[in-house]
């Protein structure tokens, strides 16, 4: 079994390297983002009480906050999310919403993979 490796930081310098971060979230975001980094960013958030842009846009920053954002976009469009997707990519964008929805929604579909793999990490011991 691995053991987790663990630094100590002041929290002045985590703040530093954290809004270091954010900047990242602010010019870059929604363009390129990991999903795995994400969630870090919004864990340190929640302990440094700064949270990161996406948790104002999306509500929250949660495995509920993207199954409900995944429902959101499956009710209004009548289809699974992965039907939407295809048809997106099939069709192209016909509209700003059929933009948003194909970048939400992929988003929110990796943010839940990312969310599951931590937590087969976890339970590994990792």
């Amino acid at each position: 079994m691995n053991e987790k490796k663990v630094i100590s930081i002041e929290i002045d310098d985590l703040k530093r390297i954290y809004n270091y971060a954010l900047s990242h979230c602010r010019e870059v975001c929604p363009e390129k983002r990991d999903p795995d980094t994400c969630i870090v960013i919004v864990e340190i958030g929640k302990l440094l009480g700064i949270s990161p842009p996406c948790v104002e846009d999306y509500g929250g920053f949660s495995e509920k906050t993207f199954k409900e954002l995944i429902k959101e976009i499956e009710n209004r469009r009548g289809k699974t999310i992965d039907q939407v997707l295809e048809e997106i990519r099939d069709k192209g964008y016909r509209s700003l919403q059929d933009q948003i929805d194909e970048m939400d929604g992929q988003f929110a579909l990796d943010v839940l993979k990312a969310y599951e793999k931590r937590k087969r990490k976890e339970e590994k011991g990792e």
